[in-house]
């Protein structure tokens, strides 16, 4: 069967090599140069199914509004973009709701260290390089009542073998010894062993040649414009080079799959959230962390990725406005000015990698996996800030479900018709 997809980024590189590996003939559209070059390309670089918990926990409308007056909070919320977010908002609050916001918790928890274990596989197989990190991750805090809700949160992942440990003093700076230079500004953190990290953009260039070797073709610089549904399938794309073809087709484009899915009259419920990051040489500074480190106060995080570190984090709805914004970039900067104070001097801003993707977030946090009410239209896509943790997963869960096989995943959970 000829499988066409669209979009190269994790989602979309992931699902053509696990296509391909069980014998469908893959295209691959995109209308970059190359695979993994908007959401994919510099995003926190962690792989932390200890995040799986919801963005819009109870609470987050308080938080939303008070974000209007607010250009350092941690989410951001631009009036331009409420319109467009009206019905959407409606349903992500509606999700915040304690009993739903734990179910959405254990669904994408569930997803995500499925994911972790196929990445595992793909690891032994393929021997692939990424600057893959294997330390776990740490969450830091500056006040105990919120070091002590993570605590409890964290408990809710007991259910899938997550292992976490609360950390003071001493004990949290054996764990990370980078610390000490703030250690007397923090209460404490907690650590997630079984969190990993690793180059998002390098594994997807690397998982690309694979796929290739494969027989997945790869067709870049082309801009589908709309699905041309004819009765219940997708009859052909309008693309700029032209009109396609193919037997089933895969929404894998993040942010921007719910308008395309709209030119065949599907609704996608996906929205866009900008988030911004740095990527900053060494320089030669040997001080930096040994694993993730997210700050609980900023929402944001700073990741050591071969020679660069590379800072990540916030989130601002703001449509589909990928522009810098200085404020949100100084946010970063200030997180790393506050807990690296000596790695200023290793900076040089005109060598900085300033960047912002748009990350595609579902109103109950959890992705798009699987087949549409459009016969041969299937999705892969809504995976929020935990792309990257859920790729491998989410592939070969929907790899499994065309082909024919039982995921091991309850399909019905990742369905749009959740929605």
């Amino acid at each position: 069967m000829k499988i066409t997809i669209i979009g190269a980024g994790l989602l979309g590189v992931t699902s053509a090599y696990f296509l391909a590996k069980d014998g469908h003939e893959v295209e691959v559209l995109d209308r970059e140069k190359g695979p993994a070059l908007e959401t994919s390309f510099a995003n926190a670089g962690m792989l932390t199914p200890s995040m799986a918990d919801p963005w819009n926990a109870p609470g987050i409308l308080t938080t939303l509004l008070t974000s209007l007056f607010s250009s350092h909070s941690s989410f951001k919320l631009r009036p331009k973009a409420l319109p467009s977010l009206v019905s959407w908002g409606l349903s992500f609050l509606n999700n915040s709701r304690k009993k739903l916001y734990y179910k959405n918790l254990h669904r994408s928890a569930d997803l995500a260290c499925y994911s972790m274990d196929v990445l595992k596989g793909l690891n032994e197989d393929l021997k692939i390089e990424y600057g893959h990190i294997t330390t776990g991750s740490i969450k830091i805090f500056r006040d105990q009542e919120s070091m002590d809700k993570l605590v409890e949160l964290s408990k809710h992942l007991d259910a899938h073998d997550m292992s976490f440990e609360p950390l003071t003093g001493d004990a949290l700076l054996k764990v990370e010894p980078s610390l000490v230079q703030v250690a007397d500004k923090i209460c404490g953190g907690v650590y997630f062993p079984g969190d990993h990290a690793g180059n998002a953009y390098q594994f997807t260039c690397e998982m690309e040649k694979q796929a290739k070797k494969l027989g997945v073709k790869f067709r870049y610089g082309i801009s589908v414009t709309a699905l041309c549904r004819a009765g219940t399938k997708i009859s052909k794309l309008k693309t700029s080079e032209g009109e396609l073809t193919s037997d089933l087709f895969i929404l894998s484009a993040g942010s921007y799959s719910s308008l395309l899915a709209k030119t065949a009259g599907l609704n996608v419920p996906i929205r866009p959230a900008k988030g911004y990051s740095l990527t900053i040489p060494l320089n030669g500074w040997n001080h930096g962390p040994r694993m993730s480190l997210i700050d609980d106060g900023f929402h944001a995080a700073i990741t050591p990725l071969g020679n660069v570190l590379r800072v990540a984090g916030t989130a601002e709805f703001a449509g589909y406005d990928r522009s810098l914004t200085k404020d949100r970039l100084d946010n970063l900067y200030n997180l790393l000015d506050e807990i690296y104070p000596d790695f200023k001097p290793y900076i040089e801003r005109d060598k900085v990698t300033e960047w912002a993707g748009l990350r595609p977030l579902s109103p109950d946090g959890s992705p798009f996996i699987g087949k549409t009410s459009i016969d041969n239209l299937y999705l892969n896509t809504g995976h929020g800030p935990l792309g990257w943790t859920m790729a491998a997963g989410s592939a070969k869960m929907l790899s499994d479900i065309i082909s024919g096989s039982k995921p091991v995943l309850k399909e019905s959970a990742y369905n749009i018709k959740r929605a």
